[in-house]
């Protein structure tokens, strides 16, 4: 008699747990998401134009902002700063290009990670910067 009420109750356990996992994913299912993209563009260094993106993305209290930028003709190891509206959120060192491919490189802001995350709004403008001259720019 013990084995079975010890077995109906982790069976009352596990449908506990699949209730409130049900209802926890069915909350966070009805979290609205904001999100915001943009292509960064920017004039030609040494005659090759260099490209990029930016994200961001909010759902609740978790926050991520990321910057990508390809074909940088600067020296792998160059670091490039980014900002949002003139405000500096952090910096992007151009890492060594595969071959025959120019340098690039990301920032990537978390919450969950306990980075800092800007808040961002659509139409804040993101530069990347290489000794103060913008070489990249867009508006989310």
């Amino acid at each position: 008699m013990n084995i079975t009420h010890r077995v109906s109750g982790i069976g009352a356990l596990v449908v506990a747990v699949i209730v409130m996992a049900g209802s926890v994913a069915s909350s966070w299912a009805g979290t609205a998401e904001v999100r915001l993209k943009t292509r960064l563009a920017g004039g030609a260094i040494e005659g090759v134009v260099p490209s990029g993106s930016a994200d961001y993305r909010e759902r609740g209290t978790r926050k991520q902002f990321s910057v990508q930028v390809e074909d940088v003709k600067l020296l792998a190891g160059t670091v490039l700063n980014v900002t949002v509206n003139g405000g500096p959120v952090g910096m992007i060192t151009l890492a060594a290009p595969a071959v025959g491919a120019l340098p690039g490189g990301d920032l990537d802001l978390n919450t969950q990670d306990g980075e800092r995350v800007p808040m961002v709004k659509k139409g804040d403008v993101i530069v990347v910067t290489h000794g103060g001259v913008a070489i990249l720019s867009g508006a989310l």
